[in-house]
């Protein structure tokens, strides 16, 4: 009944693909939310985001579950779109995967199976999340968690599935969402309508170090010197910046409690890169440290992550100590200080430097 019941929700629905695999396939990466944490305006703002979403990720990591439905929309751009356009496209898939996720959540709820579903994209089911006011979901039977914010890799997920996934993607729009559950009676679903509009194509140290190179060409007035390490050659102590920098007492996002102690481990190499100090804004070290991460995250390190010497001083007064869940006016400029993870820019000589943590 239930196979039956998903089978011809998939005919009907615009989804393009439905595959179910064994739980112990889903790809967990401990990056994801420091992705979430430095990239994104709904960290501790949405009880579907982490911290909040941090005790159901607990959950479904102890072998809950057996098996993952997961489930993916695939759109093409037309060669005439423009960014607006694209934006605009790219709102509406977005919405599209959280309706299609409340539908498999109901279909869900009608049999007995023990499930949870899980959606792409923070929750929307409220205008603004009732825990910026520091009260209870006012929607808990409808609150959608996404994959990304229990820690789920959806691009190596996908890809391992049999469903093409690559994030980001300048020229199509893939959408994904997922149904954990124990019953057997579903486990063989495997339905595609159409391939992915995308490819998923791994990335080699020559091809990072070929955008090394174009960048540092590119933007000569900006770079001194761009160059691939491994993240063994990073030399790292014991720093408090609570008694060493004046600073902390004024609240910055780069500096700690927020910016607290990475798993630097986690990733495998890093870009070292030496701004070329000048007084303009349009060559300033924070338009540098853009320009860094755009590029390697364009390239597929979706879990790229920058690191920038000392506190950032974008704005003239850091909106972290203005609320008790702040959020960054300047999220593509949000990242820790290496001095808060006990690295001193001065071992690697003098000047003004920044980090660009990849995984290979």
């Amino acid at each position: 009944m239930l196979l039956q019941e998903l089978t011809d929700f998939f005919s009907d629905s615009p989804l393009a693909f439905m595959k179910a695999i064994p739980f112990d396939k889903v790809v967990f990466d401990n990056k994801s939310e420091y992705m979430c944490k430095f990239g994104c305006k709904k960290y501790n703002r949405s009880y579907s985001c982490p911290p909040a979403s941090n005790a159901l990720c607990n959950e479904i990591k102890n072998g809950k579950f057996e098996w993952i439905l997961l489930v993916a929309t695939t759109y093409d751009y037309p060669d005439d779109y423009s960014r607006f356009k694209m934006q605009i496209k790219n709102s509406h898939k977005e919405m599209e995967i959280q309706r299609i996720s409340t539908q498999l959540d109901n279909i869900m709820a009608s049999s007995d199976v023990d499930y949870i579903v899980l959606s792409g994209g923070c929750c929307k089911k409220c205008r603004e999340c009732s825990i910026l006011n520091n009260q209870k979901c006012k929607k808990p039977s409808l609150k959608l968690t996404s994959m990304e914010s229990i820690g789920i890799d959806c691009q190596k997920t996908m890809n391992n599935a049999g469903f093409d996934f690559a994030m980001p993607n300048r020229n199509s729009i893939n959408r994904c969402a997922a149904v954990l559950f124990n019953t057997n009676e579903i486990c063989s679903i495997n339905l595609q309508k159409r391939e992915s509009f995308q490819k998923y194509n791994g990335i080699s140290k020559e091809q990072v170090e070929k955008m090394c190179l174009n960048l540092s060409q590119e933007f000569p007035k900006l770079f001194e010197s761009i160059e691939l390490k491994s993240i063994f050659d990073l030399e790292i102590k014991d720093y408090n910046c609570t008694t060493n920098c004046y600073h902390i007492n004024r609240g910055n996002f780069s500096c700690p409690p927020y910016s607290n102690k990475l798993e630097l481990n986690l990733w495998t190499d890093f870009i070292l890169w030496k701004w070329k100090k000048n007084n303009t804004k349009k060559y300033s070290y924070n338009t540098a440290l853009k320009r860094i991460h755009s590029a390697f995250f364009s390239m597929g390190f979706y879990f790229a992550l920058s690191l920038r010497d000392c506190y950032c001083d974008e704005c003239s007064e850091c909106t972290f100590s203005l609320s008790d869940k702040p959020v960054c006016n300047h999220r593509k400029l949000l990242s820790p200080s290496m001095q808060s993870q006990g690295i001193y820019p001065s071992n690697f000589g003098k000047g003004k430097y920044g980090i660009e943590l990849l995984h290979f």
